[in-house]
């Protein structure tokens, strides 16, 4: 028996006129394909580099943000959870790890005694001194762009999207756990369910 063909057409994802061309959305839909497989090899490179000096993705993001942030004397694990867009507790976890590994040191900050600063002790500035001709070669095949405004254009719209993307999960998490709330196109609705 031949199985009967449906009538599905795929709906529109987005109805900003911006996102969305004519009566198609194949542009935003291309482009999160592209950010997924983007993502995705991202996250291979940051593998591979962590991998060189025995440590995990995340604690590769944490010791690289420590050695850029740390100036003179080191930096907060808020400061250091700000700029990776992720909690403190979390750099907190993972940047214990890494002291524990002796990649990282802990010292109180001198003006103000509640905080502790973080910093790379010598094996971990050695150990991403390691890393670095490879970086250099990834990073400059990874953003072969052809200008630097080119560059700049896209660290601009990636930061923009940074923000977008955290307002879009308060949305989200504005309705999580109550089946009455749903997400409508003025923002959150309240539906007659019981």
């Amino acid at each position: 028996m031949a199985k009967q063909k449906t009538d599905f057409q795929f709906p529109l994802t987005a109805t900003s006129p911006i996102l969305v061309s004519g009566k198609s959305d194949h542009s935003l839909r291309k482009l999160l394909y592209d950010f997924f497989t983007v993502s995705a090899r991202m996250e291979t490179v940051r593998r591979y580099l962590g991998e060189r000096v025995n440590i995990t993705v995340p604690q590769y993001s944490i010791i690289m943000a420590v050695a850029e942030l740390q100036g003179k004397s080191g930096v907060s694990v808020g400061r250091v959870g700000e700029y990776l867009h992720v909690t403190g507790p979390f750099v907190t976890m993972e940047s214990g790890k890494l002291l524990k590994k002796g990649f990282l040191e802990k010292n109180p900050d001198l003006q103000d005694k509640r905080l502790s600063l973080l910093t790379l002790s010598p094996e971990g500035a050695k150990a991403l001194q390691s890393l670095v001709p490879g970086l250099q070669q990834i990073n400059d095949v990874f953003f072969e762009l052809d200008s630097r405004a080119e560059f700049e254009r896209l660290c601009k719209t990636l930061d923009k999207l940074v923000g977008n993307s955290q307002r879009a999960l308060a949305l989200i998490n504005a309705t999580r756990g109550n089946p009455r709330l749903t997400l409508d196109r003025g923002g959150i609705a309240v539906s007659d369910l019981r």
